[in-house]
């Protein structure tokens, strides 16, 4: 439910700072009439949006909540000061995209991902009741400035997430370990548990069912009937017990040592591992090799579109910051 109150908050924040538009043109007026409902003094005025003291302590409970500080001291001026800040370059972007279209579809969806974060209507009703007793439009209309303003935002950056080959290129090059692929064996298994805790003689029983099992196997009985009606792996018994593609490097060494002597098709006989007894298939065998820039490079895209949008955002916040100083 921690997921579902930070969401909630930052909902909140942004009604906080959207709702302070009030129809009066005087600073001084907004701030007299955000102290008789409430709100505190105007500390900040954006393009028409009123940042109060309520936002501000809002943003900074925020800022707590979600780094598990609730509990801490009493908030530093530097805390105080990077809230507002936060506020008035959110406050800048709302106002900026302000002419933006959204569609109706769009901001239904966004209301219905905020009430999924519920576990039911009530709760929902009771956190809108909470927050000051939004309404629905009230929540729409928040939502809707959001959308604007992230829209705004998305259209500043996206001229610098253009990625070209040759920087594709360049980072494959200078990166090639990323794209190396280990040794990888796909492995089914039909597995009996045997812990280090378990008692000895389980431990025999279980050693005795396995090498009878193995019996079948090798009688020619189907090795995914007898996964399905034996095997202890409740996550692979239903589908033949595969486990995948596996690196070597990250199998235990009996395991890795058992499942490289096979040949694809191939069945082990019965091996022990710490965790119990296993009957081991091979299905495939990848060697290792080196992925080739053509397999990689839309990876390579979309990895580098998302750092330059991230740095593209962070410098656009700066300059909204800076914007109002």
């Amino acid at each position: 439910m921690k997921r579902a109150g930070a969401l909630w908050i930052s909902v909140a924040l942004l009604l906080g700072a959207v709702s302070a538009t009030m129809t009066a043109h005087s600073v001084s007026l907004r701030d007299k009439l955000g102290a008789i409902c409430g709100r505190g003094h105007l500390v900040a005025l954006v393009g028409g949006i009123g940042i109060y003291q309520a936002d501000v302590d809002r943003a900074r409970a925020e800022s707590r909540y979600l780094g598990g500080n609730e509990g801490a001291a009493e908030p530093t001026a530097v805390e105080r000061q990077a809230a507002l800040s936060a506020l008035i370059a959110n406050a800048a972007a709302c106002s900026y995209g302000s002419s933006e279209s959204i569609s109706r579809s769009a901001v239904r969806h966004e209301v219905n991902l905020l009430r999924a974060q519920f576990a039911d209507e009530k709760t929902w009703r009771a956190a809108l009741q909470r927050s000051g007793g939004l309404s629905m439009f009230s929540v729409a209309q928040t939502l809707r400035t959001d959308l604007r303003a992230r829209k705004w935002i998305v259209q500043r950056v996206a001229s610098e997430l253009n990625v070209t080959e040759n920087e594709c290129r360049e980072y494959y090059d200078s990166h090639a370990e990323e794209f190396f692929l280990p040794a990888q064996l796909r492995v089914s298994h039909l597995f009996l548990a045997a812990p280090p805790e378990t008692p000895s003689q389980v431990v025999e029983a279980k050693k005795a069912a396995i090498e009878t099992l193995s019996a079948r196997l090798a009688s020619g009985e189907d090795f995914a009937i007898l996964v399905a009606q034996n095997s202890e792996d409740e996550a692979t018994k239903l589908n033949g017990g595969d486990l995948g593609y596996l690196s070597a490097t990250r199998m235990p060494p009996d395991f890795v040592e058992a499942a490289t002597k096979l040949k694809p098709g191939e069945i082990s006989k019965p091996i022990r591992t710490r965790l119990g007894f296993h009957i081991l298939k091979l299905v495939d065998a990848q060697p290792p090799r080196q992925r080739s820039f053509d397999e990689v490079q839309t990876d390579i895209a979309i990895d580098l579109a998302n750092q330059k949008r991230a740095s593209g955002i962070k410098r656009l916040d700066v300059d909204l910051r800076r914007s109002i100083e």
